[in-house]
């Protein structure tokens, strides 16, 4: 039941971001960091997720949908969760952040267990769902400057 309301609920979305025009006609760059096997099996299981969209297939295989790969030094995995919440530096301790334009629920719910910071894109939108599952997963979101 509620797997269905998501999905009901992903569609109208994709419908509501086709209608602002979003993307329409340019190219749409997506910043991909890869630093280890866990954080590219994650990659290619959200690209199997999303390639039930005909729109996201279309435009990869149209080449109007990129990926831009930032290449990071390995993050040790329980790193996020020895930063202090509320600790001065917790900003500046995290070294990267996600720069893709909408994040969704499935990329929320893809982080790592002990992950209590997600550091955003200024341009960077969460959806409902997404500030639903952060909040359930007790996730602080940080927006970085650049």
């Amino acid at each position: 039941m509620m797997s269905a309301l998501r999905e009901e609920i992903r569609a109208i979305l994709r419908e509501e971001i086709a209608g602002l025009g979003l993307g329409a006609g340019r190219p749409v760059s997506e910043t991909v960091q890869i630093r280890n096997g866990e954080d590219l099996t994650r990659f290619a299981q959200d690209i199997l997720a999303r390639a039930a969209d005909p729109a996201f297939v279309a435009a990869l295989a149209g080449g109007t949908h990129r990926f831009d790969l930032r290449m990071a030094p390995a993050v040790p995995s329980g790193f996020a969760a020895a930063v202090r919440p509320g600790a001065a530096n917790s900003a500046a301790a995290i070294p990267d952040a996600v720069q893709k334009s909408l994040i969704t629920e499935r990329d929320i719910a893809a982080l790592r267990p002990d992950q209590k910071v997600l550091r955003i894109g200024p341009a960077s939108r969460l959806t409902p769902l997404a500030q639903d599952e952060a909040r359930r997963k007790g996730i602080r979101i940080e927006r970085c400057a650049t």
